[in-house]
């Protein structure tokens, strides 16, 4: 995980937002980043069976078995989420080669769009923020849920952009942010090369463009 997400990263994403810490921490900010990353790997673990997972090993790291979960949550809440876009933005893109299988069509990069859900904690800030399935009469069952729009490469599944949205956005209309848009023209001036989208199973809408920019 350090190999990709360095230190020098974390620290620099951390400061472009000021939320290194102002006084010595047990839970400093480059630590909760890690912990985040961690929580992804680890999904079905406690976060403090996380943390100690993460930490084991490090000089110091027994002082952090006091630390409990309203301790972590308060430390997720002062990073934020800005630090965490920022560092995904540094790091996501193509990582297809000209040898990748499956990764290219007559020389065009191959991308795919499509949209997914995940289950949110069932609280009412959660419901009231993103919203979640409901019956016919309108009453909320289940849990809150997300939606997330990826564009990916289909040779290697890397993502090279996502967005984050609510139950009732729909996949094409959160494609369409400006964000999106510009990050895809950015990619194809700066590699000179043609997009090719090409929707997976259930989705719906393909384009190709064959010329050497997108517009």
């Amino acid at each position: 995980m350090t190999k990709v997400f360095t230190a020098q990263l974390v620290d620099a994403a951390i400061a472009k937002h000021a939320r290194a810490e102002k006084r010595r921490r047990l839970l400093p900010a480059r630590l909760v980043v890690y912990f985040v990353l961690a929580l992804c790997l680890f999904a079905r673990e406690s976060y403090e069976e996380v943390l100690r997972v993460l930490t084991s090993g490090i000089p110091g790291s027994r002082a952090l078995v006091r630390v409990n979960r309203s301790s972590l949550c308060r430390a997720r809440s002062r990073l934020g989420e800005d630090v965490l876009e920022t560092l995904f933005r540094e790091v996501a893109g193509p990582i297809a080669t000209p040898d990748t299988p499956g990764a290219w069509w007559r020389g065009v990069r191959l991308l795919a769009l499509d949209g997914t859900q995940f289950d949110l904690p069932d609280s009412v800030s959660n419901g009231d923020t993103f919203d979640g399935p409901s019956t016919t009469g309108g009453l909320p069952f289940g849990f809150p849920q997300v939606r997330a729009v990826v564009l990916a490469e289909i040779g290697t599944h890397g993502v090279l952009d996502a967005r984050l949205g609510g139950y009732r956005d729909g996949t094409r209309a959160s494609s369409r942010s400006k964000r999106s848009v510009s990050w895809m023209a950015r990619r194809s001036r700066r590699a000179r090369s043609a997009v090719a989208t090409r929707p997976p199973q259930g989705s719906s809408g393909s384009r190709t463009r064959t010329s050497t920019h997108c517009r």
